[in-house]
């Protein structure tokens, strides 16, 4: 792997941890890159990057080992509570508030995921190596579902975050860091309105 993109996977893992209020250590993060671990956050993002190189859809298998692979290690770091196993790799099946927003029951999960899925995979096979700025918007209304189903107990701002990592390099698109610094000004506010979303990415993307 070239030092640019262990560079790029080292930042994009510590500022999508430190939105959480996780903190991550970017020398050990750059070493697990480099070592190719398959656990942890590296783990998931590697995981993704060999799925975008292959060129292979995503799957729901895909979806619950990527927040898995994250959210299994999350308390070897400073802010990561420890789950149990029934939260880790598998949809939730407990009722989940973000902010004042509740997010949908847990019973319509797995049918809503589905759904997402679905969709997802149709636009993948249309949009194969198509990096234009309205793919840039639809994995910018991909990341919003996704977050507003909000399939897991705990680590679907990281796995979403990693899920848009991985379409970006799918369709050809160069990905960007979501930063953490700026997230209440910023990113967050994106989540009342899937436009403000398409409008973040475009900012975010070299492509605006």
């Amino acid at each position: 792997m070239d030092k640019k993109l262990i560079k790029f996977l080292t930042d994009f893992i510590v500022e999508s941890d430190a939105i959480e209020d996780i903190r991550a250590n970017p020398r050990l993060v750059k070493t697990q890159i480099e070592e190719y671990i398959d656990n942890g956050h590296v783990g998931a993002l590697l995981f993704l990057e060999i799925l975008a190189q292959r060129k292979e859809l995503l799957s729901e298998h895909a979806v619950r080992q990527t927040q898995g692979l994250i959210t299994a290690e999350q308390h070897t770091k400073p802010g990561g509570p420890k789950l149990i196993p029934e939260y880790i790799g598998r949809y939730r099946l407990v009722n989940v508030s973000v902010g004042d927003r509740m997010t949908p029951p847990p019973s319509l999960v797995p049918s809503l995921m589905e759904a997402w899925i679905s969709h997802l995979v149709v636009w993948q096979e249309r949009n194969l190596d198509n990096p234009t700025t309205e793919s840039l918007r639809s994995i910018a209304r991909f990341h919003y579902e996704y977050e507003h189903i909000h399939p897991f107990v705990d680590g679907n701002g990281r796995s979403g975050r990693a899920l848009v990592y991985y379409l970006l390099r799918y369709i050809g698109i160069e990905p960007f860091i979501f930063n953490s610094g700026d997230k209440h000004e910023t990113y967050y506010r994106c989540f009342d309105d899937p436009e403000a979303m398409c409008r973040y990415f475009m900012l975010k993307s070299h492509m605006h």
